[in-house]
């Protein structure tokens, strides 16, 4: 039953003399001619206000097999069935037999529930529009003095939304599959720079494989004459020989994982540990240069998670450079810093959507490598970052070197910067995150949730 006035009258949907459904309602004679008037008054702005809505509203009479009794505007236009097809009809009569047995069960569940029932989404095939996708809360409504139990539906249209949605979700996923590719792609960069590299190592790596080798075959010709029990050089020959070994194999297993090919895999590592093996391939290269190492490593410093063969491409890479930039040097050197630091003076946080890059505040590791090489002019400070951007001669070199080091230092969240020294040369620093334990991370992470929800607190209350 629908109530228009709880004090004075109600009106029905009922059936006229020919037994057909009515569009919206019949008001029932109640008393004198003035307050039937009154009532048909009230009753026509009823409907006018229920043909105007923005939404479909429908009722069935779940008595008489669950036929429409009310049928809006809007739902004509939702559904591109007129009215006057739809009053006295039900599902069955009105939709496809998926859409009408799905329709029938949720009616039947409302009645029994005798309770509102939403379907957030839905889908309905129409004439004209084909599928449309609605929101639908339907509620039985007792019809006391029609002895009657009505199920009225209220219906949003909400295709565009779904088709939007569905969009995105593609886009999203086209977007996805694209930003894989890329990754695919720098990763082979980083590979076909990596490659490169080890073309420049390898004399530098020959010439120090060739020395143990030598020694090795010293001791193989000592030793061949025959071994005296009593001679005393046999055990420091072969000490010298097993020590021959592990260089040899020190610096051929360096070479073979330096050029390895694999996905990227973030494990703790020592950083100082990394700069030793990156300097024990390219030691030939420094001293034919004769270039002095100054080493100062902090004590103490925490494990980074670092992919190792990547990152030692980048210490390589600079450090070649480096020895390059020093050619024309009386008396080259490098400098290689390790320091542990809190970071500060950020003019704005980096990475906000992620807890692993870069902000104020923040236990950093910095790596400094210094030359005293000629420097680099203004002009080409500004490009140094630049793919295929090079200042050495043509045919020597790709010029990916410095966007490859940069892009790998990206991949671990840290920061690169390049400058001139004051008196002369280079320097470069590496700025890379202390990874938090377990417990700091969810103090993180609730911090950032109870800035959020503060910030938009603040802008509820303005």
């Amino acid at each position: 039953m629908l109530w228009v006035s709880e004090s004075k009258f109600r009106f029905l949907l009922v059936k006229n003399d020919q037994s057909q459904q009515t569009g919206v309602t019949t008001p029932v004679k109640r008393g004198d001619d003035a307050e039937f008037g009154q009532h048909s008054r009230e009753v026509a702005y009823l409907e006018a206000v229920i043909d105007n809505l923005p939404v479909g509203l429908f009722a069935k009479d779940a008595a008489d097999d669950y036929r429409f009794v009310l049928w809006n505007k809007k739902q004509e236009e939702i559904t591109s069935i007129p009215r006057d097809q739809a009053l006295g009809k039900n599902d069955t009569e009105l939709f496809s037999p998926d859409s009408a047995t799905y329709f029938r069960k949720v009616d039947e569940l409302v009645l029994a529930r005798k309770r509102k029932f939403e379907v957030s989404e839905e889908i309905v095939d129409t004439p004209e529009s084909g599928e449309v996708w609605l929101h639908t809360i339907k509620v039985p409504i007792e019809d006391v003095e029609g002895q009657r139990t009505l199920i009225v539906g209220i219906s949003e249209d909400i295709t565009e939304q779904v088709h939007a949605r569905e969009q995105l979700a593609a886009l999203n996923d086209n977007l996805t599959e694209a930003n894989q590719e890329l990754q695919t792609t720098q990763l082979q960069l980083i590979q076909a720079e990596k490659m490169e590299s080890v073309g420049r190592l390898a004399a530098g790596v020959a010439h120090e494989v060739k020395n143990p080798l030598a020694l090795l075959l010293l001791g193989v010709e000592y030793l061949s004459g025959g071994i005296d029990p009593s001679d005393p050089n046999v055990e420091e020959i072969l000490t010298e020989m097993r020590e021959a070994v592990d260089r040899a194999d020190k610096i051929i297993r360096g070479l073979v994982d330096f050029s390895s090919q694999r996905q990227l895999a973030m494990v703790p590592t020592q950083l100082s540990e990394l700069v030793e093996r990156s300097l024990l391939l390219v030691r030939h290269e420094l001293k034919k240069d004769n270039v002095e190492v100054e080493k100062r490593f902090a004590e103490g410093l925490p494990d980074l998670k670092l992919d190792s063969a990547k990152f030692e491409q980048v210490l390589v890479n600079l450090l070649i450079n480096a020895i390059h930039a020093m050619e024309d040097t009386l008396k080259p050197k490098l400098e290689i810093i390790l320091a542990s630091s809190k970071l500060q003076g950020l003019e704005r946080d980096q990475g906000l959507r992620t807890a692993d890059h870069l902000r104020n505040g923040d236990e950093v590791i910095l790596l400094t490598i210094k030359d005293n090489g000629g420097g680099i002019s203004t002009e080409n400070l500004q490009k140094v970052f630049d793919p295929f951007f090079t200042t050495k001669a043509t045919g020597v070199g790709t010029g990916l070197g410095l966007s490859v080091v940069r892009k790998i230092v990206e991949l671990h969240n840290g920061a690169i910067e390049v400058e001139n020294r004051l008196l002369g040369g280079v320097q470069i620093t590496i700025t890379l995150k202390v990874p938090k334990s377990e417990s700091e991370q969810v103090d993180t992470k609730e911090g950032m949730q109870a800035q959020s929800s503060q910030v938009l607190l603040n802008k509820i209350k303005e």
